[in-house]
């Protein structure tokens, strides 16, 4: 047997009869077989040495089986592609570098997909592959594996399989989801099922947080939610697919759109599938665990999931844009006013309450962003890559930080959102330029109408201090006061009544007042910077800190949060 002789038929043993070997769509022209290997249509075949003069073809695959492609990952972890011939047909399989290097392994991973492999000739195997790919590391292709879609480090952007890279995630759980990211139907029908949102500016929201994924990168935006939320049948799901259309089957039949019937490790792992394209959780009212949410929130911004230990995912990296769609906000599942910053809550109707005409508006976004879809992401990205090309990133980021200034408004949190709505407003101006979507962008109105107006939700400092005036109101029993012969009550004193420049008001406990703010949800730290900048705190410079003010309490002094006067008054109207 000649040594590293080419792929052709053996000429010894069990062989001899089988057709010569000349499949080319295993392998490139000039790979050749290791020492002591030969493969023909029958298989792959090892020569061993059974006597000083006795040589033998020994089979370790039952048809034929070569190294197709190498993978190799952003941080050089490395993938095997191995062909193998299946009646007519080409099969391939890509497996970690790991298994490939396990026989055994190998055989279990790949046995349900035919590999020609059994597992008592898996060591044998094992060996051949080795050989094969060191012999042929120049012919064999060496391609870029993306784990993510979206922004690559070579500064490419995969869209869906093989768009431009092979995506091989690192997560079973990832795969229906990676499969839903692909084109169907035609852009121009996309282009008039999304027609159907031209009059709605709310459902536009939607297709604009989606559209503005990639932006994020770029104009240095960390990742961030937008909360369509509101009564049911309002069309908010509806709204939320025809902006996932844009990258992914939106239907019920795929994985484009993800639920909040979730945990936090499933969800970052969903989160973990994309970096410059937006996930889309459906329906809060299916949320199992508020915490959960309230802690996710605060991961998204970070561009990453939690740290942990003992060999499960950490620290799992995203870029995305969140579109959470429900009856129940998502900012009810958290107390602390930081989430507000971190969400654009759209609280319109997306599809307005014009009866059968908002209906039918619907329904046909709906069924068209169904047959339509995955076709107008690619065209974006085209256009977004020739865009910031050379001096053009300047200028789009030059762009964003104008808008991030038109869209401050008047108070603190939306100051604080708007380089978020500056993210939307930009895809929109480019998504309308560039020809994407069929209808111009809103006007500054139509974003000061939906995002300027604060919610309640928004101050979490005015909400704790509804806690704490209904626990006073509940509690007056417990409330000392001078000159009275009150006892104390069984579970001891909350406070004092007191007087504040000649006003009735209220000094509180620390550790009273902390546990009943614990209790709904609340951290007394957090929300003490929001009631002293309202003023609702009496300071004195004499004390450190100087809103923990020193009172007699039963004859003791000890030291109390004392409001202003006006926290506790209420008018006539409301006393009645």
């Amino acid at each position: 047997m000649t040594t590293e002789a080419t792929l052709e038929k053996p000429d010894t043993g069990e062989q001899a009869d089988a057709a010569e070997w000349s499949d080319t769509r295993l392998v490139p022209e000039g790979v050749r077989m290791p020492s002591g290997y030969s493969i023909n249509h029958g298989g792959v075949w090892v020569e061993k040495q059974i006597s000083k003069d006795v040589f033998v073809d020994v089979r370790i695959s039952w048809a034929p089986l070569v190294v197709h492609c190498v993978y190799v990952d952003p941080i050089g972890d490395q993938a095997v592609e191995l062909a193998w011939v299946d009646g007519s047909r080409v099969v391939t399989r890509t497996v970690p570098r790991s298994v490939v290097r396990r026989g055994r392994i190998l055989v279990a991973t790949l046995g349900d997909a035919g590999l020609p492999v059994i597992e008592s000739d898996a060591k044998l195997t094992e060996r051949y592959l080795a050989a094969f790919e060191s012999l042929n590391r120049s012919k064999i292709p060496r391609v870029h594996l993306a784990r993510q879609l979206g922004w690559q480090k070579d500064g490419s952007f995969v869209t869906a399989q093989d768009c431009p890279h092979r995506v091989e995630v690192k997560y079973d759980e990832q795969k229906p989801a990676l499969a839903a990211h692909q084109p169907a139907g035609t852009f121009e029908g996309w282009q008039a099922a999304i027609k159907g949102m031209e009059a709605y500016p709310a459902a536009q929201m939607a297709l604009y947080a989606c559209l503005a994924a990639p932006l994020l990168e770029l104009v240095g935006v960390n990742s961030f939610t937008v909360d369509i939320s509101g009564r049911s049948t309002r069309g908010k799901t509806t709204a939320a697919a025809g902006g996932m259309s844009v990258w992914a089957d939106p239907s019920e039949k795929a994985d484009g759109m993800y639920s909040w019937r979730t945990t936090m490790l499933a969800a970052e792992k969903r989160l973990n599938l994309v970096n410059g394209l937006p996930v889309v959780f459906d329906e809060t009212k299916l949320v199992r665990d508020p915490e959960m949410v309230h802690a996710l929130l605060y991961s998204i911004p970070k561009n990453h999931g939690q740290a942990r230990g003992g060999g499960w995912p950490s620290g799992l990296p995203w870029r995305t844009v969140m579109v959470s769609t429900g009856e129940q906000s998502v900012l009810t599942f958290t107390t602390d006013q930081g989430a507000g910053a971190r969400v654009l809550t759209v609280k319109e109707a997306p599809f307005g309450t014009g009866g059968a005409e908002s209906a039918a508006a619907a329904i046909e976004v709906r069924d068209g962003c169904a047959e339509n879809f995955g076709t107008a992401g690619p065209r974006f990205i085209e256009a977004l890559s020739e865009a910031i090309a050379g001096p053009g990133k300047r200028a789009l980021v030059a762009r964003h930080k104008a808008l991030t200034e038109a869209h401050r408004y008047d108070s603190d949190m939306s100051a604080r959102r708007a380089p978020l709505v500056a993210c939307l407003a930009l895809a929109a101006e480019l998504a309308s330029e560039w020809g994407i979507v069929p209808f111009a962008a809103p006007q500054m109105d139509v974003w000061r109408r939906l995002f300027a107006v604060s919610d309640q939700t928004d101050n979490r400092g005015e909400m704790a201090l509804d806690v704490v005036r209904e626990y006073v109101a509940s509690n007056r029993r417990a409330l000392w006061a001078p000159g009275t012969e009150n006892e104390q009550p069984f579970s001891g004193w909350i406070g004092r009544d007191l007087l504040v420049d000649e006003e009735p008001t209220i000094g509180l406990l620390p550790e009273r007042l902390k546990e009943t703010l614990k209790r709904a949800g609340y951290e007394l730290e957090s929300v003490i910077p929001s009631w002293r900048e309202s003023g609702l705190l009496v300071e004195s410079p004499s004390y450190r800190p100087a809103y923990l003010l020193g009172r007699k309490l039963n004859g003791s002094k000890v030291r109390m949060y004392v409001f202003h006067p006006t926290v506790f008054a209420t008018t006539e109207e409301d006393g009645e």
